[in-house]
């Protein structure tokens, strides 16, 4: 069994601030990391106790090289550094068996969730796939679906089970802390979650079904982008196909969906570089 593993950072345990997600944050980033770690290190040895053959982990957060190598299982291999095609899911293919999606958080605008929001907060006000406004779970999933790959545990907070539960209600979620806004939350200790964690993947490794395969809407699909400021927006149009619908919001449509995903990064890339 091969199994696949997409680690962010906002929805670890005991991370509820903007200092544990940029190095910018000094010590508590520096707490953060570890955490971080950690959790993919309960979530890797629990995958190999169930009888995976290889954990391949990919660095999904901000910089891409927050897993702290040395600590990680010495079994795990890990892809660190950026630019990656396909960022938060790179290396993911059809060889996988399974996808672990840990430290995840809830899609933009949910109310009362940490941290919430989509690839660069800085820059994306929402993103909609055919009309449907999602976050990076579900984007996410539905490259690892492209692929054959079926997501079968995540693990965040409580607002973040409850999107998992909406789009994919047979996967296994680890609730690690629950809410109380965007920047305060009632956690777990770094054990018990790491304990919740190990507990989920063997549940979903020993259990393991197609019920986490979540396939991209049927073509054609339309992917909206509503940035923060208008002038993300005009640079965000240097792409060519995209469209402006109106000051803030990019349209881009295609019948591929990995098209639309790696169009949506350019799109933020772009957009990012705007005063």
């Amino acid at each position: 069994m091969r199994v696949y593993v997409s680690a962010d950072i906002e929805g670890v345990a005991g991370v509820v601030d903007a200092s544990h997600q940029s190095p910018e944050g000094g010590t508590e980033y520096q707490r953060a990391r570890r955490l971080m770690t950690e959790e993919v290190n309960a979530a890797a040895r629990a995958a190999f106790d169930a009888g995976a053959s290889i954990v391949v982990v990919n660095d999904a957060h901000g910089p891409n090289t927050n897993l702290l190598v040395e600590v990680l299982d010495e079994r795990v291999q890990l892809i660190s550094g950026r630019p990656k095609p396909l960022n938060m899911v790179q290396g993911i293919d059809g060889g996988f068996d399974a996808a672990l999606f840990l430290g995840y958080h809830a899609r933009p605008g949910t109310a009362e969730a940490v941290l919430e929001h989509a690839y660069l907060g800085s820059v994306v006000d929402t993103l909609t796939l055919n009309g449907s406004q999602q976050g990076e779970f579900v984007l996410n999933a539905m490259v690892a679906g492209a692929c054959g790959v079926p997501v079968v545990m995540a693990s965040g907070d409580d607002k973040l089970a409850a999107e998992v539960a909406e789009m994919l209600p047979a996967t296994e979620v680890a609730v690690v802390k629950w809410a109380v806004s965007r920047t305060a939350a009632r956690t777990l200790t770094p054990g018990a979650a790491r304990v919740a964690i190990a507990s989920a993947v063997t549940r979903a490794l020993r259990s393991l079904t197609a019920a986490g395969l979540l396939r991209p809407p049927e073509p054609p699909l339309t992917l909206d982008v509503r940035f923060v400021k208008t002038s993300q927006a005009d640079l965000a149009l240097l792409l060519p196909g995209s469209q402006r619908l109106d000051g803030r919001t990019v349209r881009y449509v295609s019948d591929d969906y990995l098209d639309v995903f790696k169009v949506c990064r350019a799109l933020l890339l772009l957009g990012s570089t705007a005063a």
